[in-house]
């Protein structure tokens, strides 16, 4: 009989405004889509809750995860710092049809390891459902998660493509972390 656990764990969505991260958490949370946008003002904290078995430690995790969304105004930066502390994992996010949100995500990942040291990350390429040719460079993209070993999938809260996949796995990178301190 597995050993149960239960854990807390803080993740956050980074990512300029209008990139979707909103709606990847709807979508991971309700499994529902909406197109009318709203901004974030802030941070907005949802729960989800997950039971995952990790047979090889003979281990069942009830795992509480704290979803973040962080508002990517540049008004809200000065409050990064406290949304981003204590975070345990991130999902960055960036639009696939607007080039500069993979720019400035850059910066925001220089800010999460400042404010929260080498923490598991994965990029979600947000929006693939509405691009046939898109708007990054997805070598660089790929360039610096691979230096990084940061997971790159492409996304779509519309259609639900890799959104529970990306969430899937930033939750086992925080699990490995976790089990690699015991």
């Amino acid at each position: 009989m597995p050993t149960n656990v239960e854990l807390v764990k803080k993740v956050c969505l980074i990512g300029d405004p209008g990139v979707g991260k909103t709606s990847l958490i709807r979508r991971f949370v309700l499994d529902q889509f909406s197109d009318d946008y709203l901004s974030t003002i802030g941070a907005k904290v949802t729960k989800k809750e997950k039971l995952i078995d990790i047979k090889e430690h003979d281990l069942r995790v009830h795992l509480n995860l704290m979803i973040w969304d962080v508002a990517g105004q540049k008004e809200y930066q000065q409050f990064h710092e406290m949304y981003l502390k204590g975070m345990e994992g991130v999902l960055a996010v960036c639009d696939l049809s607007r080039r500069n949100t993979f720019e400035r995500l850059k910066d925001s990942l220089r800010l999460v390891e400042k404010h929260a040291g080498s923490i598991p990350v994965v990029f979600m390429l947000n929006k693939a459902d509405l691009v046939d040719l898109p708007a990054l460079d997805l070598r660089e993209v790929n360039a610096l998660a691979s230096q990084r070993g940061i997971p790159v999938l492409p996304t779509s809260a519309k259609t639900g493509q890799n959104v529970e996949s990306s969430f899937s796995k930033l939750t086992m990178m925080i699990i490995r972390d976790w089990l690699a301190t015991k």
